[in-house]
């Protein structure tokens, strides 16, 4: 017996040093520090998982830090959701939602467990699980599914490679091994498992981080979570809103001699407007320019700069939106329309957060100036 826990602390130990390393990483100056934040949280969760299975090493502890350390176990699939949130979402802020999202899991996951933990400190015998267990167990797998669906939403138009490495192999990896890991732990509740399982399912979080730390190791932290997006040209703070005339523009980082697939991007994009074509991939545009879905993605993301295929989209179609807007005087709904949007909500959103103002408070301002004397 001695034997078997000598070898599981061990196995412990090797995985919890691999995430140090992670929350280590994460915790250094970088891209995008929400996601990071988020991402440290989850690995703190994971260290958390590995000391919960283990009562012995519970007791040795203050019971303060053993509080914190049941908060931060009971609540990782929470965390999970958030840090795959926070890596696939290039414009991930916290806000509100989900902060009160993780709380309600943390307080859950407490009220849950916290009879348990006071009879284990207290030596007792373990009770049976209370009312809200199988609520708890509801959340975690509402969680789990949440976090797998944030990997799967918007891979086909993620354009940075090192983080379509990450969906594929790693992300998804979590996502899924989290899942699997999840339904056995509830099927198994309450019923003695012996020293394999646990074992296995530490060795199970191990790989995963090892398959990460190497994914870090070889792209580098900042590739995976990538680069700051390159911000639009604004307008001067102390110019009026009703002031902006023309669309606003991101200066062409293309260099010269530009490339024949650059070419046939552009001439499809500006002389041709593909852009206007509702529902439009990263597939379909290829086929149209006649190169592959890889060759496509790199040349937009590494010549041009942008992270995300709708982010491209978007440009092209809210600069014709802007531009006419500021000159014609057909409905909104009907310029969103054939700029190549499928209705106004996600137009509005988009101009929004492009210039800062609603398409009606632009053309306003467009008005306005061109009926100023020029003089």
């Amino acid at each position: 017996m001695t034997e078997v826990l000598a070898w599981d602390l061990l196995l412990r130990g090797t995985v919890g040093g691999v995430l140090l390393f992670h929350t280590a990483n994460l915790l250094g100056r970088g891209p995008r520090p929400a996601a990071r934040a988020a991402l440290w949280m989850f690995t703190l969760s994971l260290l958390a998982y590995l000391g919960c299975q283990r009562a012995e090493l519970l007791v040795r502890i203050p019971t303060p830090l053993v509080w914190g350390v049941l908060a931060l176990c009971t609540s990782s699939t929470a965390w999970l959701w958030l840090a795959a949130r926070a890596l696939f979402d290039d414009d991930f802020r916290w806000n509100w939602p989900q902060f009160c999202a993780g709380a309600a899991m943390v307080a859950l996951g407490l009220a849950a467990n916290a009879p348990r933990l006071d009879a284990m400190l207290g030596g007792s015998a373990d009770p049976r699980p209370g009312p809200l267990a199988p609520w708890h167990a509801i959340a975690m797998v509402a969680f789990t599914a949440a976090a797998v669906w944030e990997v799967l939403r918007g891979w086909r138009d993620d354009l940075v490679e090192p983080r379509r490495v990450a969906r594929r192999w790693v992300a998804l990896g979590i996502g899924v091994y989290a899942a699997i890991a999840l339904a056995v732990e509830l099927a198994v509740r309450e019923r003695p498992v012996g020293p394999l399982l646990p074992a296995l399912h530490v060795a199970g979080i191990g790989i995963v981080a090892l398959a990460l730390a190497l994914l870090v190791a070889r792209r580098s932290l900042d590739a995976v979570l990538g680069l700051a997006p390159a911000p639009d040209v604004e307008r001067p703070a102390d110019e009026p809103a009703a002031a902006l005339p023309e669309p606003l523009s991101r200066p062409d980082p293309t260099p010269a001699p530009v490339s024949p697939a650059m070419q046939r991007l552009q001439r499809a994009m500006i002389e041709e407007h593909a852009y206007r074509s509702e529902g439009l991939t990263v597939a379909s545009l290829a086929t149209r320019l006649d190169m592959g879905e890889a060759a496509l993605r790199a040349l937009i993301n590494q010549e041009l700069g942008y992270r995300n295929f709708n982010d491209f989209l978007h440009h092209h179609r809210l600069q014709e939106a802007a531009a006419r807007l500021a000159t014609e005087d057909l409905p909104i709904l009907s310029i969103a329309l054939e700029c190549g949007y499928g209705s106004i909500g996600p137009f509005n959103r988009a101009f929004r957060q492009r210039f800062g103002m609603t398409p009606t408070e632009y053309r306003a301002g467009a008005r306005l100036a061109r009926q100023r004397p020029t003089g």
